[in-house]
């Protein structure tokens, strides 16, 4: 394949899911970041950057962008849904998770979902949090800002406590008009992303169920806690390895994180 194609894939739930597919390779399922849809500009930034060499499949976690949400939500839904498009694309297949969507990977890999590896890029958790716990008040009070029509609130406070978003590029954001609407608009979600990394601590009991190759990737320009986290989470997942990439921050290069790539999938996943 060596074209862009929009196509759509159905859950286990019968939620259907946008799915963007292009490029030409290995498979490669890369899910974004809390506020990354198929044709962002970021997602499309990065994974332009890996269409020479790899099939790459994006998609809207369901809820955001053109994909459904079937109510209730769980974090089992979720895990289908990346199945689903798994389902769909001949293997072997590897996944590229950004940000939140590391955690969403993690967990797809620790229920079986067939993914020959995984880049798993700066999953938010905190190092420092109990690894036991499992704190939902925070995810109830975006959900309180949301049912209160406080949306900006609910993305502010996202931003500043699970990205560690100072409060002057905060408000900064809210002034490019076009760019923090566009945010807003997913503030119904992030309570969920919030549940899906589990409180923000390390799922420890979901990362000691993986069994396939992970590689957990930190840029060395970005967050100290992000690289802190990265290491904790290697030690949670067997097998795993660790890389800190010079010069990234949160957002990486697509050249860089293509070289992370095209590394690991040269070690662990099957070309052809």
């Amino acid at each position: 394949m060596d074209q862009h194609v929009d196509r759509t894939v159905v859950s286990a739930d019968g939620t259907v899911l946008a799915v963007s597919d292009a490029g030409a390779g290995p498979a490669l399922v890369v899910v974004g970041g809390a506020f990354d849809h198929h044709d962002t500009p970021t997602v499309e930034r990065l994974t332009g950057g890996l269409r020479d060499r790899y099939r790459v499949i994006t998609y809207d976690r369901r809820g955001r962008g053109a994909s459904g949400d079937t109510t209730p939500w769980a974090i089992e839904r979720e895990v289908e849904d990346l199945a689903a498009v798994v389902a769909s694309t001949d293997g072997p297949v590897a996944a590229l998770g950004l940000c939140v969507g590391a955690g969403v990977v993690l967990r797809g890999l620790a229920a079986g979902v067939p993914l020959g590896g995984a880049v798993l890029w700066e999953p938010p958790y905190r190092a420092t949090v109990d690894p036991h716990a499992d704190d939902v008040v925070f995810a109830d009070l975006l959900d309180e800002h949301v049912a209160a029509g406080r949306r900006s609130q609910a993305v502010r406070a996202f931003l500043a406590h699970v990205l560690g978003v100072p409060m002057g590029q905060i408000s900064a954001l809210r002034l490019r008009g076009a760019l923090w609407r566009s945010l807003v608009v997913d503030a119904h979600v992030l309570s969920r992303d919030v549940r899906v990394l589990n409180g923000l601590a390390i799922p420890e009991r979901v990362a000691a169920a993986v069994g396939v190759p992970v590689l957990v990737a930190a840029g060395s320009d970005g967050h100290e806690w992000m690289r802190h986290a990265a290491r904790a989470v290697v030690e949670a997942v067997p097998g795993s390895d660790y890389v800190e990439v010079p010069g990234q921050g949160h957002v990486p290069d697509p050249v860089a994180i293509g070289a992370v790539l095209d590394e690991f999938t040269a070690r662990t996943v099957t070309r052809g």
